[in-house]
Order: structure tokens, then sequence, then C-alpha cells
């Protein structure tokens, strides 16, 4: 049975998420419009704390990678690469010799499942440590 390689996209439309800049852990919301196309190709649109952007970029099926340029409108640009686990995209975003961190998901994603989305932490961080 040959599988189809677009089952594999992620879906299209109206996406959420956060990126964070290396020094802080402050969450910088951003939404966007993502088109994922069954030639591998991204495009899209969307608005965050800096400014409106366009997003260009290409998916592989192969190994459920995204990557993009997320090109501010008259701005800079920043590049984004992260890996698709089916419900949501993580990964590190980049900006000459600056680097953070990324996790996007779909707006469609339930209620709950978005929750432990952005929640999800080490176990390590979850349990406080004993104190002698």
């Amino acid at each position: 049975m040959i599988s189809d390689p677009a089952a594999n996209l992620p879906p299209s439309g109206g996406w959420s998420g956060y990126y964070m800049y290396p020094a802080g852990a402050s969450k910088h919301r951003m939404k966007m419009i993502l088109a994922f196309s069954a030639d591998g190709r991204i495009s899209g649109d969307g608005i965050d704390d800096i400014a409106p952007f366009r997003i260009r970029g290409v998916f592989d099926t192969a190994s459920n990678t995204a990557s993009w340029m997320k090109a501010y409108v008259g701005m800079h640009s920043v590049e984004y690469r992260g890996l698709y686990d089916l419900r949501s995209i993580c990964g590190n975003w980049t900006i000459g010799v600056f680097t953070g961190g990324f996790w996007i998901w779909p707006d469609g994603i339930a209620q709950g499942e978005q929750m432990e989305v952005e929640l999800e932490l080490p176990v390590e961080q979850l349990v406080p440590a004993k104190s002698d």
C-alpha cells in the first residue's frame, strides 16, 4: 500500500503560538494563517508583537520538518525550523547570531489539548525539589 504524503501535512488555516527570546521566559504571542501544499510549500501571513509578517517556506513529509522565513513587512526576516509532531510545530528561530524557541499549533486544536501543548514541561520542573 502506498501512503499519501499529503496525509502527513499539517492542517492549513489559522495557527497560534509564541516565540521566546534566549534570555527570557516570557512568551511573545503570534497569530497566523498558514497554507501547507502537497508539493511541500508553506505560505502565509500573520501578526505578532513586533509587526505583521509573511511566511514562505517548505515542509518535508519524510522527516516532518518545517522551515520558513518570517519576513516582517518593510523590516527584517527571521528563519524558523521546527518539527511537526502531528499536532504542533516546535523548534528554533534564528536571526543573525541570535536564536530562541517557538511553538505553534492549529487554531482547531481542542482547548484541553492546547493547554497540554502549552504546559508540557519536563517532570523535574513539575515536582518541587525536596529540601534537606
